[in-house]
């Protein structure tokens, strides 16, 4: 699968939502030990900075469809990007401080049209902690998509954008 310029392995996108929507479903923990065997499954296949590539290529599908990467896009990102990086410390216990500023990068970087994937590849190593800042980005991410689009509209989204990278 292709971003603008990177590829990604569709497993590892899978598994990036699949992190998603174990963070999204709260108490609903029916679905937690399949979503659980998956995500597990294609660490080990993929490891986890390929499923971090997938949360990052997330990232650019769920803001695109707000309108990152369009012309006037930038009038939005500041507010939103300041607005999404004040609702993820609301996760504080899990993350490190030390990744929110990658986190906001990938953000910014899709605003401006560009590959969050081919951008987060040349920015450096990733920390073991940074897939948790992402993933908790891209579930508020989704929540606000599903907010202003209705129930499952990201995920919706997404799948289509997975399918015609397919074909």
């Amino acid at each position: 699968m292709t971003t603008s310029g990177a590829r990604v392995s569709v497993g590892a996108v899978q598994a990036a939502w699949d992190q998603v929507s174990i963070l999204r479903s709260g108490d609903n923990q029916g679905a937690w030990p399949d979503l659980t065997k998956r995500i597990a499954a294609a660490t080990a296949i993929y490891g986890t900075g390929e499923l971090l590539r997938g949360t990052a290529f997330l990232i650019g599908g769920a803001l695109e469809q707000i309108g990152a990467g369009r012309p006037g896009s930038r009038q939005i990102a500041e507010k939103f990007t300041k607005t999404l990086m004040d609702k993820v410390v609301q996760w504080a216990a899990v993350l490190e401080p030390s990744d929110l500023p990658m986190v906001r990068r990938v953000v910014t970087v899709t605003f401006a049209g560009r590959d969050p994937v081919a951008w987060r590849d040349q920015a450096g190593p990733v920390p073991d902690s940074e897939p948790r800042a992402m993933t908790c980005a891209l579930s508020l991410i989704a929540d606000f998509v599903d907010r202003a689009d209705g129930p499952g509209a990201c995920e919706r989204a997404l799948l289509a954008g997975l399918g015609s990278t397919l074909n």
